[in-house]
């Protein structure tokens, strides 16, 4: 998709070791008087095959409802709330669309899941991230990719405290276990303001990739989508041992 000042392409394979996609991931531009507002977002289901994706699927519906209705609003000519209160209000409805459902239904009591979610309004390229679990958000800038949301899991709040290094992370036991995701009675989330320049990139990635084909070699060609199929495709090659799923944007 290629928009005015920004290039997006997304790519989402349910890997070689599993039999269900608990990922689930959207791209959606909408129209507001200045330009158009894009919501980018990603989020890796837990609580089995069924549940996961319900709770993925629920967390990205309610992101995409709170982004649209913000869409429409402005469209009116009404002042507006800033875009950091609208990402609030959208992790909270994709909170409580989960618990809901979980109440609902007995057996998805417990269900949950990452969520990485980007507010990019295009004319100006300014966004707000909104982040819960091990999904992440990186940026391309000056030939370099650094990470901008910080992992709510056990082993990532070790290495913060200095209790063990980043190698020893790599291949720790519990790397998966969780501190914080949707479905939580009670959940954290990081929600924060960004600017980017023409030539930047930004990407959100589940751990099925970063974890098999670091960011290191992300190599970014003429066409963002090649790019994309070919890191999927090194996972792949590498075992695929989880759902993969890749969003980016380029700004221009």
């Amino acid at each position: 998709m290629r928009l005015a000042r920004l290039e997006i392409a997304t790519e989402s394979n349910i890997g070689r070791r599993r039999r269900s996609n608990e990922d689930f991931h959207r791209v959606a531009v909408h129209p507001t008087p200045l330009g158009y507002l894009v919501l980018l977002a990603v989020a890796d289901g837990m609580g089995g095959a069924e549940a996961g994706e319900l709770a993925s699927k629920l967390a990205i519906e309610g992101v995409s409802v709170a982004a649209k209705s913000y869409a429409e609003h402005t469209a009116t000519g009404r002042p507006g709330i800033g875009l950091p209160l609208v990402m609030d209000r959208a992790f909270k409805l994709a909170q409580r669309r989960i618990l809901q459902e979980g109440e609902r239904v007995p057996s998805r009591k417990g269900m949950g899941t990452t969520l990485t979610a980007v507010l990019l309004t295009e004319w100006n390229r300014q966004a707000v991230v909104g982040h819960v679990g091990d999904t992440r958000a990186y940026r391309y800038s000056s030939g370099r990719w650094t990470l901008l949301t910080q992992d709510h899991s056990w082993v990532a709040q070790q290495v913060r405290q200095g209790a063990l290094t980043p190698d020893q992370a790599k291949d720790h036991p519990w790397k998966h276990m969780l501190t914080q995701a949707l479905g939580l009675a009670e959940v954290r989330y990081d929600i924060f303001s960004v600017s980017f320049a023409p030539g930047e990139v930004l990407v959100l990635a589940t751990d099925g990739l970063y974890g098999l084909v670091p960011p290191e070699e992300w190599t970014l060609g003429n066409d963002l989508q090649s790019s994309l199929e070919n890191w999927v495709g090194k996972a792949l090659m590498r075992g695929g041992t989880d759902n993969i799923t890749v969003v980016a944007a380029r700004f221009r």
